[in-house]
Parts: C-alpha cells; sequence; structure tokens
C-alpha cells in the first residue's frame, strides 16, 4: 500500500526511516519527539524530506532524486491530527459532507449510500446532535471529532484508483479513555469494513494493543522494529502491567 524510505532533519531529530505498510492498520509507536508526526507530514505532503522517496502503490508520491513532489491536495491521503482544523462559517453537517468526493455532495445529487455514509459516521463519533452548530459553539472534544469524522467521510468517498489512506496523528488524545476507547473501536471497524488503509501515532502501549495492529517501532528517528504488536511491544506491556500491580 506505502512504500517510504526518507531522510530528513528538523529541529534536533535526524529522521531516516524505511519501512512499508502491507496490513489494514499500522501503528507508528514511539516517544514524544521520535519523529512520529514528522513522517505522517511527509505522507501528507506537508513536509518535503530531504531525501528519499515514497511510493504508494504504483504512484510515485516524492523523489528527491527526480524532483518527483504530487502536492498535499492531489494525494490519496486523508489526515486528522491533534488539533482541528473546521470551516468557522460552515456547520457540523457542513464540515462533515465538505470532505465528501466532489460527485457525491449536494449540489450533484447525493445517493442513498452516500447519505448513509454521512449518518454512519456522524453517529459513531456522536455528533448529530451537533449538526447544526458552527465551530465557535463546540467544545474542544466536539470540534475534534467533528474535524476526524470529516476525515474519514473524505477517505471512504475517495473516488480515484486505489483507496485513499487515513492517517491519525493522536486525534483523540484529548478525549477521556471511556469515550477514546469506544471512537477507536468503532472507527477500526467502520474502515476495515471500507477497506480503508489506516497509518496512526500513537505512544500509548494499551492503545497498540487495542487496536491489535500492526506496529512500527521508531526512536530517535529511526526505525527500530516492525511486526505484530504481540510482539513489538511485549516488553513495554510487561512493564505496564507491573506498573499497574504495584501498591
Amino acid at each position: 500500500m506505502l512504500t517510504v524510505s526518507i531522510e530528513h532533519r528538523v529541529g534536533t531529530i535526524s529522521l531516516d526511516a524505511s519501512f512499508a505498510l502491507t496490513k489494514p492498520w499500522t501503528v507508528l509507536f514511539g516517544p514524544s519527539g521520535s519523529g512520529k508526526t514528522t513522517v505522517l507530514r511527509a505522507i501528507a505532503g506537508f513536509v518535503r524530506p530531504d531525501s528519499g522517496s515514497i511510493m504508494q502503490g504504483e504512484s510515485v508520491l516524492v523523489d528527491r532524486a527526480s524532483g518527483v513532489f504530487v502536492p498535499p491536495h492531489l494525494r490519496p491521503v486523508r489526515t486528522a491530527a491533534q488539533t482541528a482544523r473546521l470551516f468557522p462559517n460552515m456547520t457540523v453537517h457542513s464540515n462533515v459532507i465538505y470532505g465528501m468526493a466532489r460527485s457525491a455532495r449536494p449540489e450533484a445529487g447525493k445517493t442513498v449510500d452516500e447519505i448513509k455514509i454521512v449518518d454512519e459516521i456522524m453517529s459513531l463519533f456522536r455528533i448529530q446532535e451537533l449538526a447544526d452548530r458552527r465551530p465557535h459553539q463546540l467544545s474542544g472534544g466536539e470540534s475534534q471529532r467533528v474535524s476526524v469524522a470529516r476525515a474519514v467521510v473524505s477517505a471512504i468517498t475517495y473516488e480515484g484508483a486505489g483507496a485513499a489512506l487515513m492517517l491519525l496523528d493522536e486525534p483523540f488524545s484529548g478525549l477521556d479513555y471511556t469515550m477514546r476507547d469506544q471512537l477507536v473501536d468503532g472507527l477500526r471497524e467502520c474502515l476495515m469494513r471500507w477497506k480503508t488503509p489506516v497509518l496512526s501515532v500513537t505512544h500509548d502501549v494499551g492503545e497498540a494493543f487495542q487496536l491489535g495492529a500492526e506496529v512500527i517501532r521508531i526512536a530517535e528517528g529511526r526505525v527500530l522494529r516492525q511486526g505484530p504488536v504481540a510482539d513489538v511491544l511485549a516488553e513495554e506491556r510487561r512493564r505496564l502491567i507491573e506498573q499497574l500491580r504495584e501498591p
């Protein structure tokens, strides 16, 4: 689905990362400052790596050697980050459907299936009752859920060749654990059903095991290991369990 081999210097981080996504959901796991967000921003097109390449299927998104750089809006990639960026002049519902493929917009005449998609995603993120509100009327957590819902709708209605890649940069970090866990479970089921691949960032061991996904462990800008979560994060899980058992 995606092959990354890039080098990039940002601040004190010297990123040198190579990996390939082969599973429906992959977690990029590592401590703060390890380069996780920079990797996602490079895939999305918000960062031009100093060297290397990024390919999605047969499509070249970045190749510094040949000068290829596909701009963000032309990439089959959808992103949800920690900060909500909503259109202030639009309602919640308008923000969500803005992410839909152009042929699925209201002016093009929405089909029943397209209406169901929006209803399903708004229900999943518990924002149905907020549909007519504008961003200034929302709490921080509500704004964040709307932002992620818009990205998800855009990803699953993507009309290009193949599927759009969903990038999640800890978009639920500001929510309480109960809601976060429920949203993650629902989102995983939804995106798998729509065959939308995901690369998500976390430094939370529990969340990585909850997803049961492939894990790419990164530290100080380097990929240390890739594989099933039970293998890659076995030691971290053991330490966490020991900490919880301490009186």
